[in-house]
């Protein structure tokens, strides 16, 4: 798949806490739950993601900048959520700006557009 002319680069130039935001918009819009770590340090268990979204699935998501990677606790509990069976995504601003988000947050909702 070729991206657009600029993708990257405004991929790049992409905080996480803006990803965040458009992505609590997103969840909005589509009627699912979503809930925040504010404060990853509180966590009972160091890698905790990001993220729990709850529609007609559950979604555990990690969101990073453009180009970083889990960390090997991050990676730790991803192994143990989809050995539970459960679905985790590791979501940066590309898959936003690629409609990747969306469709996959569409899919769980429960609301018709």
């Amino acid at each position: 798949m070729t991206d657009p002319p600029g993708l990257l680069r405004r991929a790049r130039a992409m905080s996480e806490t803006e990803l965040q935001e458009d992505i609590r918009v997103l969840c909005k819009h589509h009627g699912l739950a979503v809930q925040h770590l504010t404060d990853p340090r509180r966590a009972w268990l160091s890698g905790w993601p990001d993220l729990v979204i709850i529609g007609t699935a559950v979604l555990f998501v990690e969101l990073k900048k453009e180009g970083e990677g889990l960390s090997p606790d991050q990676r730790d509990v991803r192994h143990r959520l989809i050995a539970a069976g459960q679905q985790f995504r590791l979501w940066q601003p590309k898959d936003l700006l690629r409609g990747t988000i969306h469709a996959e947050l569409q899919a769980i909702s429960r609301v018709t557009l």
